[in-house]
């Protein structure tokens, strides 16, 4: 039986790289997008192909966008297009215990996405009544939001959620709250995040003033208006 070394094999540089996603600015998109644009690594950003066009090209293993292109290979899940592309862009840790904190806050994101998701399908009389309920102090959206919290303040409430530069993370956390702290969800309140959880809320501020990100948004400005 093989047993793994342990030692990195260089790889050369991919040539042709692809994202597949809707023109919206949900973190699971722009955490890939983004990342490889503050690492100048050359993209396509694909945004007007339909998911059943893309599910008949085989590019759907999992049936859900993102999915990233590689050189024709695909390459599915938010974590790990994310973790691939931050590697690229060289904004990924070097220590394998920075590379796990990053992955806890990009998995911790998803499940804040998923527990909000869930109340979508209900009846429209009981969406803002559920959504209240998880706000609450004991709540399931508070207790999520309240890890990645917990996270960002055992960093030192520095306004990263992992080390002292930005990542992959700081980019899903502050697309995240964007999209909680909207307005669009109704039972949530637009300061529910901003009055309940201080470290997030100093992480989004130090992502959405950083250079380059200012850059990203006046490029898409559908995407981001004033």
């Amino acid at each position: 039986m093989g047993v793994a070394t342990g030692v990195a094999v260089a790889e050369p540089a991919p040539r042709n790289l692809k994202v597949y996603y809707g023109d919206m600015n949900f973190w699971r998109a722009e955490v890939v997008r983004i990342a490889l644009f503050l690492g100048d690594v050359p993209f396509e950003d694909v945004r007007d192909q339909k998911k059943p066009d893309l599910k008949a090209a085989g590019k759907l293993p999992f049936g859900a966008t993102p999915v990233l292109e590689v050189d024709g290979k695909i390459l599915s899940q938010t974590q790990a297009i994310a973790a691939y592309c931050a590697k690229l862009a060289g904004i990924h840790p070097a220590g394998a215990w920075e590379q796990a904190k990053v992955d806890e806050v990009i998995n911790g994101c998803t499940d804040v996405t998923m527990t909000i998701g869930k109340t979508f399908g209900l009846p429209a009389d009981e969406k803002a009544s559920a959504r209240q309920a998880l706000i609450e102090p004991n709540g399931r959206l508070t207790m999520h939001l309240g890890g990645l919290e917990k996270i960002c303040v055992e960093n030192g409430s520095c306004g990263y959620a992992v080390g002292g530069t930005i990542t992959v993370a700081d980019i899903a956390v502050w697309r995240l709250v964007g999209w909680i702290s909207k307005g669009v969800i109704d039972g949530i309140p637009q300061q529910y995040v901003a009055s309940t959880f201080p470290a997030l809320s100093k992480l989004v501020a130090m992502v959405d003033t950083h250079p380059r990100v200012c850059e990203w948004k006046r490029m898409h400005p559908n995407n981001y208006k004033p």
